[in-house]
């Protein structure tokens, strides 16, 4: 446990380091604030034109349409799509290097010396990322909560600071599955620049490929958008669509986040434990990969050629 924290901490500390990881973690927090400014420009735009609506029919004395509906965790719904394209890539970062730097300037050699089991090494590392990953989730929490008091003039209620809380704990189970597919691609590789062009290449297809694919395969209906004087598509899912959804995590994280912010008007009234129990499946499917990726590191680090 001891040897766990050591390098933990080694690695907490060396990811605060490199100027290239906070460039990324600069950028991620920066999105996270225009997601908020997009979402509340959005909505108050909407809000403006029903109100140019409901004064154009009183002028004209015809029927007034029902004010819309606003949910206001749904300012924060393009924060899953920066985490599917940001950070997912971040925790790459904090991963591929990993096992590659630790063969490089030979500290890998001397901990193994060292009376510290080998599978301490990929607790470690992990346990130290997963601390960077939540010290960062953690000042999003903040951030997010701040803008949101600025934006809309209120701050949210227990029950949407609770759906935001899980939202970012899902966020984390996602991005640590990236960082545990980086750290284990980094124990099979010699060079940290194939591992790191291996991960990218995954998640293009995991992020982006596989969640196009699917899309294409669902059926849309149209709907007119009383408020804003617009035609819009409403997407359906089939089986084929949602066959091909279950290949990519992205699709799922998309899935469990819009609920989760009240994006998905179906789910956005529903109890947090009833919402967690409907997605129950889905959370599950975006645990394994982490699991599975880190028992191969584990056994991949407990060869004896891992030098």
């Amino acid at each position: 446990m001891t040897g766990m924290k050591i390098i933990a901490g080694k690695e907490f500390r060396s990811s605060f380091r490199n100027m290239e990881f906070l460039l990324i973690v600069a950028v991620f927090l920066v999105m996270s604030i225009v997601s908020v400014y997009i979402g509340s420009t959005t909505k108050n735009a909407e809000l403006r034109a029903y109100e140019s609506i409901v004064a154009a029919a009183t002028a004209a004395g015809t029927e007034i349409p029902a004010a819309p509906v606003i949910y206001p965790l749904a300012i924060l719904k393009n924060l899953v799509e920066y985490i599917v394209m940001i950070g997912s890539v971040l925790a790459i970062f904090l991963g591929y290097d990993a096992f590659h730097g630790e063969r490089r300037g030979g500290t890998l050699r001397l901990m193994l010396t060292k009376p510290v089991q080998r599978s301490s090494i990929i607790l470690g590392k992990l346990y130290g990322a997963g601390l960077v990953v939540g010290l960062l989730l953690a000042v999003t929490l903040i951030f997010n909560i701040a803008l949101f008091d600025f934006y809309t003039g209120v701050l949210p209620n227990s029950a949407e600071i609770l759906r935001v809380v899980f939202f970012l704990l899902v966020t984390f189970v996602y991005m640590m599955a990236f960082y545990a597919g980086a750290l284990y691609v980094s124990t099979k590789t010699r060079e940290s620049s194939y591992g790191f062009l291996l991960m990218m290449v995954a998640w293009i297809f995991i992020s982006f490929v596989i969640p196009q694919v699917a899309e294409s395969q669902k059926s849309y209906a149209y709907a007119i958008n009383n408020i804003a004087g617009t035609i819009t598509q409403v997407p359906g899912e089939t089986v084929l669509s949602k066959a091909i959804g279950w290949l990519s995590p992205a699709v799922q994280f998309r899935f469990v986040g819009n609920d989760l912010l009240q994006a998905v008007t179906e789910t956005a009234t529903i109890g947090l434990g009833q919402l967690l129990a409907a997605d129950f499946i889905k959370i599950l499917y975006l645990i394994l990969p982490g699991v599975i990726l880190t028992i191969l590191s584990v056994r991949e680090v407990k060869k004896e050629a891992i030098l």
